[in-house]
């Protein structure tokens, strides 16, 4: 039976359809169709009236997540889809036309050209859990980014109201007691802040007060300590308004829900990683939130077939300029999902730490002359190889896993 090409450009609200035949020809020239039930079930009758099933080939952009209920609306049918990228749909256009108008209704003709000219090889609907761990993980991306901005603004306010305090909880005789922003994940800091948005407030604090804070960090933070903070805030350069106060605990506020919704998405994490691919847990420095995101965003592996392929994926392969006697090698492509490339340098950065291989690896590379930035991407290009090593043979880590 004759193929059917089928080109749609989808957008928001409506999306746009060309079907070709075997010879090129247009036998239903574009028209549109509503983002709606009724709008598919329409495309479906008109591919009825046409043929059946499997003699469509059937063709869409990757544009964000508008395909997502067409495509798997289209398979529910039985319909065969390729979803492209749509710097190859625009590399095609430009192999073609050296100069075309883009309207929605020469988009559909041009993919169902690209479904006609070129081999067709259909996309598959990703496996429930993988696709879940993929929405999870970005969620909790998403939230870790207001988590990083409310910190921000935390200490944007608290560096006017009271400046002494970031700086007496960070070092203590020369040593420094946290880290980076770890401080405002440390709940009796939350709680300080919140109850004592300034200095003038500290200032007036009770000894009631010092033993509750003393409860509450389980002795860390002892009654010597509440009494030179407090002299620290009754000398304060800090200035405050009453509005000032409320925002900084309006801010802590949001900071804890935010913490919460992160909790309450990891107790529906951790039992699909569990279940689809506990080993990446095994590589030291690998925690649920970082192997949800490489899992999530690699989807199924089997979808690359050596190591070199799933690099090329992440965008971690490097630009290679070569002509004649010229062999120039550049930065990174970058091309694929950049939520990838940030859960790999992060698993990078915990792992020169946590794993000694790694670390030894890392140290390897620094010796030879490399940035530290430079080092920091060839080890993340290591461990992807290790994770598709690990989800192409279910084994756990173990040293002995190489490139």
């Amino acid at each position: 039976m004759p193929n059917k090409y089928v080109g749609i450009d989808v957008s928001k609200f409506k999306h746009t359809c060309c079907i070709m035949d075997d010879n090129g020809e247009i036998i239903k020239d574009s028209f549109d169709f509503p983002n709606t039930k009724e709008g598919f079930d329409s495309l479906v009758s008109s591919f009825e009236y046409l043929d059946n099933p499997n003699n469509f080939k059937i063709v869409m952009e990757s544009t964000g997540h508008y395909h997502f209920c067409l495509f798997k609306y289209l398979v529910s049918k039985n319909y065969q889809v390729q979803i492209k990228n749509p710097v190859v749909i625009l590399r095609f256009k430009q192999s073609k036309y050296l100069d075309k108008a883009k309207t929605d209704n020469i988009d559909a003709r041009l993919l169902a050209e690209y479904a006609f000219n070129n081999p067709f090889s259909p996309s598959y609907i990703k496996s429930y859990n993988i696709e879940q761990i993929q929405r999870i993980s970005r969620a909790k991306y998403f939230l870790y980014q207001d988590k990083q901005r409310t910190i921000n603004h935390i200490h944007r306010y608290l560096d006017e109201t009271f400046p002494e305090f970031i700086p007496f909880f960070k070092k203590k005789d020369g040593i420094k007691r946290y880290q980076g922003r770890n401080l405002l994940d440390n709940k009796t800091i939350l709680w300080i802040i919140r109850n004592f948005p300034s200095a003038k407030k500290f200032a007036s604090a009770r000894s009631e007060t010092a033993e509750k804070i003393r409860c509450m960090s389980r002795g860390k933070f002892s009654l010597v300590r509440f009494n030179e903070l407090r002299s620290i805030a009754k000398n304060s350069i800090g200035f405050t308004s009453e509005e000032t106060e409320k925002i900084i605990i309006q801010l802590v506020d949001d900071l804890i829900r935010i913490q919460e919704k992160d909790d309450e998405l990891d107790q529906i994490l951790k039992p699909l990683i569990d279940e689809t691919a506990p080993n990446l847990i095994t590589i030291p420095g690998i925690g649920y939130r970082l192997a949800g995101l490489l899992i999530g965003e690699i989807g199924d592996v089997r979808l690359f077939p050596t190591p070199d392929k799933l690099v090329k994926f992440a965008g971690l392969d490097v630009r290679v300029n070569q002509s004649g006697t010229s062999d120039k090698h550049g930065c990174l492509r970058k091309r694929g999902s950049p939520m990838l490339r940030y859960a790999l340098f992060q698993a990078a950065e915990k792992c020169r730490i946590h794993c000694p291989e790694l670390a030894e690896f890392y140290s390897k590379k620094k010796t030879e002359g490399k940035h530290p930035i430079c080092a920091l991407t060839h080890l993340a290009r290591k461990i992807l190889r290790i994770v598709w090593a690990l989800l192409t043979t279910g084994e756990n880590y173990n040293s002995t896993i190489t490139d």
